[in-house]
């Protein structure tokens, strides 16, 4: 099916779904309007929902897995509204995260998925609906391919040791992609988006109260294609979501968010980073691949069931039910080879090693949520009057709440993974010669076959008990404190059957129990102002089963990571301006290396340490004026090396100074109503290539900017992207070797119109 046909589909069935819908089925009797005609003269009133426009958000869940005021949470959470994801026009979850501080863009060994960078340490997987959706590359090999915002309804970012919540991670934080649920209101979109690069994308979204007040259904859905910057890169996506919410009886609701997505895209191998710099006199748009080889199909699978019932006003259960699967194949370059020089300077050549793949995952995952909520004690207000009944004095009430959540996991993963591993015939960088799929040894060894195949199972089961505590005083003093106990099982094995192959089979086994500690206390000395401080624990338990075992045969430690934070938010502008600021120092120990005296074998290398403050700003501090601001100050070392070699270095990838603006402006009456302009800016200090410091990129600046139209359901915007063609690099490899980085992307200019009914 071509794009032409792929675009009509989803029209024709918007079309179709309008065509169902009655004019009555969106209108509701508003109650104030019932009141003031009286029972016997009641008439119609349409009510519209004001979607939030916003680019702060009030609440969030990441930080608690409880919907809790941002000012009452002892976390940093950072929030991407649906509006900044409107106005930022992102199609891409690597972009948003530029508006939260701290965070920054890494990338794979494939390009391909997402890599973030939070207060200095990778993130190792996916979150979505507060569950494990995905993997990237730093945890082996894996079929995570790019997640579709087209069913996202806000990012949340939580930062520092999530283990509590989550289980098993980098100590930096999560990014959390929260999905739309359904809703018992008719709304219908289309979306209409082209833009560079033959970028063409269609987005569609309908809900519908199918059953007034008990059943609702909800389809999000997109198709993309696009060609990009780089030669020879394109990429195509089909992507749909259906959901349902169903309100069984007045105190149980069971809900279901499905999504399926097939995805077609170039993998990109990136540039040759040599003797500490970007290899020079290449264009920015050269391709080290092969055309139509070097690409991965990747399809996708995800479910969540939940199950709510409400037993009382104080004591609610949740049964949730998360799968997912993804298989993908195709074949990726890295620009190295074991059998020659990665660059000849004379003749211009980069060598290559190449693989082509299989790869299939599977996660399941069974929670129970059983959440406590009462007074424990409670005084009322009082007020003294005098004679003719004025107030002379106030006692306000004060009460003492608990918050209590009791939950119980069970997760299971695995992974099948198969590679055909070789070389590929060199490039020439300067002058390249396309000419397909042409293998070569991979290493130099006498009788080493020209291709050798690898084989590789994971299989991990993880079960987790969690408890964690909330008392409020009043509403000046919030104390939170819990723990979670995980006991986490894995195996890998890894089979090379060509019998010339000296690695032969290498299985590793990990058996692990940790617990993982958190306690906050939040103080608010007005309303709108609260301090804060907290300490946390995570564990990074499930790198090890990639890990070789120590030269005496036992299993590594798992990495272990503490982080203290301190900070301030406030409400500003009639609570139109919310702000923070944050210092932290995170501390990691039983950093997994490779064995310096026998590189198959691993050790324990040392520690790692990330500090540093951060402050973020977001909101409408006056009508029509939106504003969001972060800048964040990060020193990321190797405190602990055992062989010295990178002891006091800057940990790769971790700029020491990083922020951005993005402000947009609305017009609020006359002709001219709806109409918005704006723009902003993302900067970031220079970042090592390597934990070694032998070569760093250089800092770079980007500029956005949009306008935008807007009249009742209706919306025209332009977006121009990297507005001055800033040239820009990413740290490539997650192991930190420094041998490639990965390009930002081009100006790019993308104008969308999108209809709501």
């Amino acid at each position: 099916m071509n794009s032409s046909s792929k675009s009509a589909a989803l029209y024709l069935a918007v079309a179709a779904t309008l065509q169902a819908q009655t004019p009555d089925a969106a209108r509701k009797l508003a109650p104030s309007a019932a009141e003031a005609l009286g029972a016997g003269t009641l008439s119609e009133v349409v009510v519209t929902a004001e979607r939030d426009r916003r680019y702060s958000a009030d609440a969030a869940t990441s930080g608690t897995r409880l919907a809790e005021p941002i000012l009452d949470t002892p976390r940093s959470v950072g929030v991407i509204t649906p509006q900044l994801l409107e106005d930022q026009q992102i199609n891409d979850p690597q972009e948003a995260v530029r508006n939260v501080s701290g965070v920054v863009r890494s990338a794979s060994f494939t390009g391909v998925g997402e890599n973030f960078i939070i207060r200095g340490f990778q993130q190792s997987d996916l979150i979505k609906d507060g569950f494990r959706a995905g993997s990237n590359s730093n945890t082996g090999l894996v079929a995570t391919g790019p997640t579709d915002v087209a069913n996202l309804d806000r990012i949340e970012v939580l930062k520092g040791p999530a283990a509590i919540l989550y289980g098993r991670g980098e100590p930096g934080g999560v990014v959390n992609y929260l999905t739309r649920t359904p809703a018992f209101e008719q709304r219908f979109s289309l979306e209409q988006q082209l833009g560079s690069y033959e970028f063409y994308r269609t987005e569609l979204g309908a809900n519908w109260n199918a059953v007034p007040d008990q059943l609702a259904l909800r389809l999000d859905a997109a198709y993309d294609r696009n060609e990009s910057f780089i030669d020879h890169v394109e990429g195509e996506r089909w992507f749909v979501a259906p959901a349902f919410k169903w309100q069984l009886g007045p105190d149980t609701t069971l809900t279901f968010r499905g999504e399926y997505s097939h995805d077609e895209r170039s993998t990109e191998p990136g540039v040759p980073f040599v003797n500490g710099e970007v290899l020079p006199g290449v264009p920015y748009h050269r391709y080290f691949g092969e055309p139509g080889f070097t690409q991965f199909t990747t399809e996708q699978w995800r479910g969540l069931l939940e199950l709510e019932h409400r037993w009382s006003d104080w004591a609610k259960t949740t049964l949730s039910l998360h799968g997912r699967r993804a298989e993908q194949d195709g074949a990726y370059f890295i620009l190295f080879n074991f059998a020659g020089p990665s660059f000849d300077p004379v003749t211009g050549l980069v060598s290559r090693g190449v693989a082509i793949t299989d790869f299939e995952d599977e996660t399941l995952t069974a929670r129970l949520d059983q959440v406590f909520d009462w007074t424990i004690w409670e005084r009322a207000g009082t007020t003294v009057t005098d004679k003719d009944g004025k107030a002379v004095s106030e006692t306000p009430g004060f009460a003492i709440r608990n918050q209590l959540l009791l939950s119980g996991e069970y997760e299971r993963e695995t992974r099948d993974t198969r590679r055909l591993l070789g070389a590929q015939a060199s490039i020439n960088a300067f002058d390249p010669d396309y000419r397909g799929y042409q293998p070569s040894p991979l290493l130099p060894f006498p009788g080493f076959p020209l291709r050798f195949q690898e084989l590789g199972e994971i299989e991990a089961e993880n079960f987790s008990l969690l408890l964690t505590d909330r008392l409020s005083f009043g509403e000046t003093v919030y104390l939170s404190f819990g723990g979670r106990v995980d006991w986490f099982q894995g195996d890998s094995l890894s089979f090379y059957p060509d019998p010339t192959i000296p690695f032969g089979r290498f299985e590793q086994a990990q058996e692990e129990t940790y617990f993982s500690p958190f306690a906050g206390l939040v103080v608010k000395p007005s309303r709108h102002v609260s301090l804060y401080a907290s300490y946390s624990e995570s564990t990074s338990v499930f790198g090890n089963i990639f890990a070789a075992p120590v030269a005496d045969g036992a299993a590594v430690e798992a990495e272990a990571s503490r982080q203290y934070e301190a900070g301030i938010k406030a409400e500003l502008f009639n609570r139109r301006l919310i702000a923070s600021a944050a210092v932290f120092q995170i501390e990691k120990e039983n950093v997994i290396g490779s064995d310096p005296s026998n590189p198959f074998f691993s050790i324990n290398a040392g520690e790692e340490r990330s500090r540093g403050f951060e402050i973020d700003l977001a909101g409408e501090p006056l009508p029509g004026w939106k504003i969001l601001a972060n800048y964040a100050y990060i020193d990321a070392r190797v405190t602990d090396d055992p062989i010295d070699a990178t002891t006091g270095h800057r940990r790769f990838g971790v700029p020491e100074n990083s922020g951005g603006l993005f402000t947009t402006y609305e017009i609020q009456d006359g002709p001219l109503a709806g109409l918005g302009l704006g723009g902003g800016a993302t900067f970031s200090d220079r970042v090592e290539t390597s934990n070694a410091n032998t070569g760093d990129l250089s800092g770079w600046v980007t500029a956005d900017a949009v306008l935008y139209y807007q009249r009742g359901r209706f919306r025209a915007q332009l977006n121009v992207k990297n507005l001055t063609d800033e040239e820009y690099y990413y740290t490539y490899n997650v192991s930190g070797d420094g041998a490639t980085v990965l390009r930002g992307n081009a100006r790019t200019i993308v104008a969308s119109v999108k209809f709501e009914f």
